[in-house]
């Protein structure tokens, strides 16, 4: 496990490639999710292979990033972000972002002036309300299987939840003239494709819609990860 201390948190990285790179790669995770899913890995591998410097991390306060799960909701993970891009040099830099993780890289990716390009995987604008049977106890119990088929259980506080409507995901995406890649998932339950359309035609050009024949948690198909992986460098690598 790789740990880097940037100044406002200590964060768990998974990270490929070389360090002097010109060009950086960050991979967001979604809700709740790991660097360690064979996605997020995967398209740190790939990315690194193509010549970037790729990185993906643990967002604060889960997994193996330190601190307390009161650390986790989307100003964190903002600032995360910047700070992770700072730490590596200010690089032009590429967020990818996997269902909220890809939300993330929409709100975050106008915003920084070292983000050239912004991908969303089967990613939507709002997150799902907090459960109003868990309002009283406040918090909601969410499970997570780990890389190794294990299962983490995470409380995830109500404050998580009042953070995240504070962050307008189509005032941004509606100005921001960067190149910006939206991926959908015809068998997508969790993000439905009229969620992904919408925000698509709701954002600024340029942009692209891809439509790929997958549910959303796509990490289980090595096929899907693959095909993905060269949705990416299609968009990377050209303009569009």
């Amino acid at each position: 496990m790789n740990i880097i201390k940037t100044p406002s948190f200590d964060l768990a990285v998974y990270l490929r490639g070389d360090l002097k790179a010109e060009k950086l790669a960050l991979l967001l995770p979604g809700k709740l999710d790991t660097k360690d899913y064979p996605h997020m890995q995967g398209h740190v591998d790939f990315l690194a292979s193509k010549g970037y410097l790729a990185v993906s991390f643990d967002p604060p306060g889960t997994w193996e990033s330190p601190g307390d799960i009161s650390l986790y909701n989307m100003t964190n993970y903002l600032r995360a972000i910047d700070e992770i891009i700072q730490y590596f040099g200010n690089k032009p830099t590429a967020l990818i972002g996997h269902s909220r993780g890809g939300s993330v890289a929409l709100v975050s990716g106008p915003k920084n002036p070292n983000v050239t390009h912004i991908v969303a995987i089967m990613s939507h604008d709002s997150p799902s309300p907090m459960p109003q049977k868990d309002k009283a106890q406040g918090y909601h119990i969410s499970t997570r299987d780990t890389p190794n088929g294990e299962k983490i259980t995470f409380k995830l506080p109500e404050s998580y939840y009042k953070d995240a409507v504070k962050h307008d995901l189509i005032k941004e995406i509606s100005n921001c003239k960067k190149p910006k890649l939206f991926v959908l998932g015809k068998k997508d339950t969790t993000v439905k494709p009229i969620e992904v359309r919408e925000i698509y035609e709701q954002s600024a050009q340029p942009k692209k819609l891809v439509e790929i024949d997958s549910e959303h948690n796509y990490r289980y198909y090595p096929e899907i990860i693959i095909e993905i992986n060269n949705i990416l460098w299609n968009f990377l690598s050209k303009e569009i």
